[in-house]
């Protein structure tokens, strides 16, 4: 019994003889057939030393047949290389400049693709994209499979705008990559160009020319290192962290202070006991939730105050619960947190479907997670001053007194018997 899978599911048929035989499957589109072997008769088989074994089943040939019962033959390949491929608007790249994104679709064939020639992505919103004045960053999202290679901006009715290429495309050499020096060696250009770095923005590289002139850098994409390489430029170009040596120096030094450090903490010192009186903690008193829904109204307006109002609502009305009060307010202050940290992350900042940072659900999630901290905070220093007034008030002191004297007695009936016999 043998199971087939074009990728829709298994189909099961059985084998009745050990002959050829054709199995009629559903016809389905595939690039996989997977075979497995359900069941089979058991062959015993004796091996060289006489032992008797199993023999493991398996199938001699297997070939696929067309709709007329004959062999599928193999995929021409002139023919598989003309063949179009289109990656629509919803999957193709995506360009994101002046607060507007815009889907691109792509069409080739198989033989551009495996050829890695380059291809063109057509705009599906044929709108022109109005820049505003000033500097305007430009970025692509190409997707998992393609790469973009050069991008341009065309003027309406004024003919293309000139651009710098945007990367050194193979004419840089690298050597001496190290984590404080690097060298590049590029070729001679008539058009200025962009050095990138697929690293981390980061103020303390430096670059150089082989004259020592010295690059102006930039952020690439929003986050790697770039430098502008003036046109005409040629040679070797020197990265160098600057701020190595005085790290490193402040590295060695700190191991330097090591020991020196233990001996401090080793060294056995006199000291005499002290009798301070232990400090006491901040107790605003009840102004304090005025000062919290204040907070709340700077936050978020009347809805701050309402959310901030409710989180201390709720705190006094448990207050004779504390189990139960604990466990809401970190409930509330860690789950809010939480559930506005996953909605976020389904559209984070510069998202194509737009960032979700702003919608009123998570900013209300994270709201009640801060007015649940904030009630957690201020109620209980309050409800830690009234107990300490509790202490400090004698007349309370003698009820709570007379109240444990009570339930002693009723614990301990046998003591007033004793009490009785010896008076």
């Amino acid at each position: 019994m043998v199971a087939v899978d074009l990728g829709d599911g298994p189909q099961v048929r059985t084998l009745s003889t050990s002959e050829p035989q054709n199995l009629p499957l559903k016809s389905r589109v595939t690039d996989t057939v997977t075979v497995s072997l359900l069941d089979w008769k058991d062959v015993i088989d004796r091996t060289a030393l006489g032992f008797d074994q199993l023999k493991p089943p398996g199938l001699a040939e297997i070939a696929a047949l067309g709709a007329d019962r004959r062999p599928i033959a193999a995929a021409d390949a002139a023919r598989n290389r003309a063949r179009e491929i289109t990656v629509d608007c919803a999957h193709g790249p995506v360009i994101a400049i002046a607060g507007r994104f815009v889907h691109t679709a792509i069409h080739s064939t198989v033989g551009a693709l495996l050829d890695g020639a380059p291809v063109t992505a057509q705009a599906c919103d044929p709108r022109p994209i109005m820049l505003p004045t000033g500097q305007q960053e430009l970025l692509i999202s190409p997707g998992a499979a393609i790469r973009h290679r050069r991008r341009g901006i065309v003027r309406s009715a004024r003919g293309p705008i000139t651009h710098p290429r945007s990367h050194i495309d193979d004419a840089g050499i690298h050597r001496g990559m190290g984590p404080a020096r690097r060298e590049v060696r590029i070729a001679d250009a008539t058009t200025s160009r962009v050095l990138v770095v697929p690293e981390s923005l980061n103020t303390g590289w430096v670059a150089h020319t082989s004259a020592g002139t010295q690059l102006t850098p930039v952020a690439v994409n929003g986050w790697q290192q770039g430098w502008l390489v003036p046109a005409g430029t040629s040679g070797t170009l020197t990265l160098t962290f600057a701020p190595n040596s005085l790290y490193r120096a402040g590295l060695a030094g700190g191991l330097a202070l090591l020991p020196l450090l233990a001996l401090m903490a080793w060294w056995p010192q006199r000291r005499r006991p002290r009798d301070d009186p232990a400090a006491r903690p901040w107790a605003p008193g009840p102004w304090a939730a005025v000062a919290v829904l204040t907070a709340g109204a700077v936050i978020a307006g009347v809805v701050g105050v309402l959310v901030f109002g409710a989180a201390l609502g709720l705190r006094w009305a448990l207050r004779d619960r504390p189990r139960r009060r604990d466990v809401i307010t970190v409930g509330l202050s860690a789950g809010g947190l939480i559930l506005a940290g996953a909605a976020l992350s389904r559209h984070p900042w510069r998202s194509v479907d737009g960032y979700a940072g702003h919608s009123a659900g998570v900013q209300l999630l994270a709201l009640i997670s801060l007015a649940a901290l904030a009630a957690s905070v201020t109620m209980q220093t309050a409800e830690r001053s009234e107990e300490e007034r509790r202490q400090q008030d004698p007349s309370v002191t003698m009820q709570t007194a007379e109240r444990s004297e009570e339930e002693r007695r009723q614990q301990d009936p046998s003591g007033d018997d004793a009490d009785r016999g010896a008076v």
